[in-house]
């Protein structure tokens, strides 16, 4: 089978976690000064220009020397800056959910930091914070950077994760959406990935489901299916026809850039495979194949819940909630082919 090797296992670029505060610190008009305006304008440069970025985080937080090994002079030449480093890189780890090594696309990595880190402050200084407890106040070695009040983090942060990183316009995603719309009604056959059959149902509603939506095209391959119940789908693994329009998408590379590169999707689209006893490339007619997904697969736990309905991380989070989406039930008992 044909494999690109662009999966988010191979980083292009390899960072400090901490570094991901420096680069937004400097977009915000300071210079991060335990990282440099050189190392951090790289940064913000690639990706600015690619969503796709595969970002791996690194930090030499665990090989720290045994004590044992340790000599009374090697603890007086220890670089403290560096000793405050990895404190900031394990900092931001575990405010991420992340261990070194995690491997993430651009897009999804500035966007949890700013969900999940609304400040530098308490990560970057521990005297600049304002009103700092006098406990906080005077750690020779711990001052860090006294740009961690200034603002400038927040302020980026404000605009959210495409004032740092590449996002499709408007205009792209408008011209996206006409073609494959175009294409969705006018192909000989439809390629959809297979767990997409199952964004159908749960779309329709029961027929509820009725007008198009700008950041897909569910809606028009539901009516290309009930204008022609014959239509052959071809189910694939990935982004597929339905996927042009939306701002996760991007052209260039195919891929998705929404949380961890939606690798949960990939597991979803495999699960569904296995369910059907088919395997990509498996070309069936729409009403047939409806009839398969319906008779194996009852209730959007079965895939999308993972089975159990435990979220083990923010990766792995479940569509449609953990019992199951009641819009997928109700198109079992009305059918995907009635129309509303």
């Amino acid at each position: 089978m044909k494999e690109m090797r662009d999966g988010i296992s191979q980083a292009e670029l390899a960072i400090r976690p901490h570094h991901l505060l420096g680069t937004v610190c400097t977009l915000g008009g300071v210079e991060c000064p335990l990282l440099g305006r050189d190392r951090s304008n790289y940064i913000l440069e690639q990706v600015s220009h690619d969503a796709t970025l595969r970002i791996k985080l690194v930090s030499n937080a665990d090989e720290v020397a045994y004590f044992r090994e340790m000599q009374p002079e090697d603890y007086a030449q220890m670089d403290t800056q560096e000793i405050f480093n990895r404190k900031r890189d394990l900092d931001v780890l575990q405010k991420l959910g992340l261990v070194p090594g995690a491997i993430q696309r651009a897009r999804y990595l500035y966007t949890l930091l700013f969900e999940r880190i609304k400040t530098p402050q308490g990560i970057c200084a521990y005297d600049h914070k304002p009103k700092a407890l006098v406990s906080e106040a005077n750690t020779p070695g711990w001052e860090g950077c006294s740009h961690a009040n200034s603002g400038a983090y927040e302020n980026i942060r404000a605009k959210g994760f495409a004032a740092v990183v590449y996002m499709r316009s408007e205009e792209e995603r408008k011209r996206y959406k006409e073609i494959s719309v175009a294409e969705t009604y006018d192909s000989e056959r439809l390629y959809i990935r297979s767990h997409h059959l199952m964004c159908m149902a749960c779309y329709y509603n029961g027929g509820k489901g009725n007008v198009p939506r700008e950041n897909d095209n569910l809606y028009e391959a539901i009516k290309r299916i009930q204008e022609n119940p014959d239509t052959e789908i071809t189910l694939v693994e990935g982004c597929c026809m339905l996927c042009d329009p939306c701002d996760g998408y991007d052209p260039k590379t195919n891929r998705c850039v929404h949380d961890g590169g939606l690798i949960r999707d990939y597991k979803k689209d495999l699960d569904v495979f296995q369910k059907l006893g088919l395997m990509p490339g498996a070309t069936m007619k729409a009403k047939e194949l409806y009839d398969l997904l319906f008779e194996r697969i009852l209730s959007t736990r079965d895939v999308c819940g993972y089975g159990d309905g435990i979220v083990t991380s923010h990766e792995w989070s479940i569509c449609g909630g953990p019992e199951g989406n009641e819009g997928y039930r109700k198109t079992i008992e009305s059918g995907i082919f009635s129309r509303a």
